[in-house]
C-alpha cells in the first residue's frame, strides 16, 4: 500500500481529485470540487491511500470543515475508506497519518466532526461541543491534544 500526502502544487493532484470525486460517498465529490477549485489552503493536505491502481482510501487536513465558524481548527475532514478495504483499521490509519501532518504544520490539537459514536474515540478523540451543519444535521465535535 502507497500513502500520498498530497498539495495543490504536487502533480499528481487532479488525478487524485478525479478518483477522490469518483467514490460512492458524496462528500468525495465536494472534496474533489474543492481541490480542483483551488480552495485549500497552502498548509491543507490530502491523503490518499492506494493499493496499486485503486484507491483504498484519502482523508484531509482542512482548516474549516462541514461546520462552519466554530471557531476550532485545524480538523481531520473527509475521511473515507473503500468499501472492500473496510474492517482493516484503515480509518485510524488515515487519522494518524492526518495527525502527524497537523502537528508538523505546527498545531497541537486536532478536531473532527462527525455522527459516528466510538470510531474516533478509538484513537483518543473526546467529544467538545455539538454544531450544526450545512445541512441541518447536529454534529459532534471532537478533540484531541496532540
Amino acid at each position: 500500500m502507497e500513502t500520498y500526502i498530497l498539495d495543490d502544487s504536487d502533480d499528481m493532484w487532479s488525478h487524485f481529485a478525479k478518483l477522490i470525486g469518483d467514490v460512492s460517498w458524496p462528500a468525495g465529490k465536494y472534496l474533489a470540487n474543492e481541490m480542483l477549485g483551488g480552495r485549500l489552503s497552502d498548509w491543507e493536505r490530502v491523503i490518499v491511500l492506494m493499493d496499486h491502481d485503486h484507491l483504498v482510501g484519502f482523508c484531509a487536513v482542512v482548516q474549516e470543515d462541514i461546520v462552519k465558524n466554530t471557531g476550532y481548527s485545524p480538523f481531520i475532514a473527509f475521511v473515507f475508506v473503500s468499501e472492500q478495504y473496510r474492517g482493516k483499521g484503515l480509518s485510524q490509519t488515515l487519522v494518524k497519518l492526518a495527525e502527524s501532518q497537523i502537528k508538523q504544520t505546527g498545531f497541537h490539537k486536532a478536531y473532527i466532526v462527525t455522527k459516528h459514536v466510538g470510531l474516533y474515540e478509538k484513537v483518543g478523540y473526546q467529544q467538545i461541543d455539538t454544531s450544526v451543519d450545512q445541512m441541518g444535521r447536529k454534529m459532534r465535535i471532537l478533540a484531541k491534544q496532540l
